[in-house]
């Protein structure tokens, strides 16, 4: 049972002839202090409940701090992260590219060499085959003046040798 301050201003006591009602008086300040006691003690339990929503919004106000830090943190950290994964894909795509590169001068070069190669062993060939065809004419030439040469040695050795003799083994006909 609350009495409010209007209450009281406008409590009106019973007079006597010397003074107030005593009763009334008591009964009214009865009423005044036990509405004064339930106001203190309501006073006093808001004040415990705010400072317990104080200690509490404190700790929710630290706890809000540290997750702000934590997520600058963590989203510092990954944008540190993104870009040494990013800096470190470009260095490796670098590196292939200029892998590829010195492959591909590489098989440029060796392409190259090997047809350089061909080409040389071709004319190789080209000189083998008319050094060979050289050769070949040459023989036959020397066949041919051999032939020749001993065609008219051997026709002339036959005109000029006599007639062999007959030594039973041959055909009976002594001319050849």
């Amino acid at each position: 049972m609350s009495i409010s301050p209007a209450e009281i201003q406008h409590v009106r006591l019973r007079r006597r002839l010397f003074g107030l009602k005593k009763k009334d008086v008591e009964r009214e300040l009865d009423r005044i202090a036990e509405s004064f006691s339930e106001v203190w003690r309501q006073r006093q339990d808001l004040e415990e409940r705010n400072h317990e929503i104080a200690v509490e919004l404190g700790r929710h106000q630290e706890a809000e701090a540290m997750l702000r830090k934590t997520l600058v943190t963590a989203e510092r950290s990954a944008d540190v992260m993104r870009a040494d994964a990013r800096r470190e894909a470009e260095r490796i795509v670098r590196e292939a590219e200029q892998t590829a590169r010195e492959i591909v001068g590489e098989a440029h070069h060796e392409r190259e060499r090997v047809r350089h190669e061909i080409i040389r062993l071709q004319e190789k060939e080209r000189e083998f085959r008319a050094r060979f065809r050289s050769m070949l004419d040459a023989t036959g030439a020397i066949v041919d003046a051999y032939e020749a040469d001993t065609g008219e040695a051997v026709a002339v050795a036959t005109r000029a040798l006599p007639a062999a003799p007959d030594d039973g083994a041959g055909d009976g006909d002594s001319e050849r």
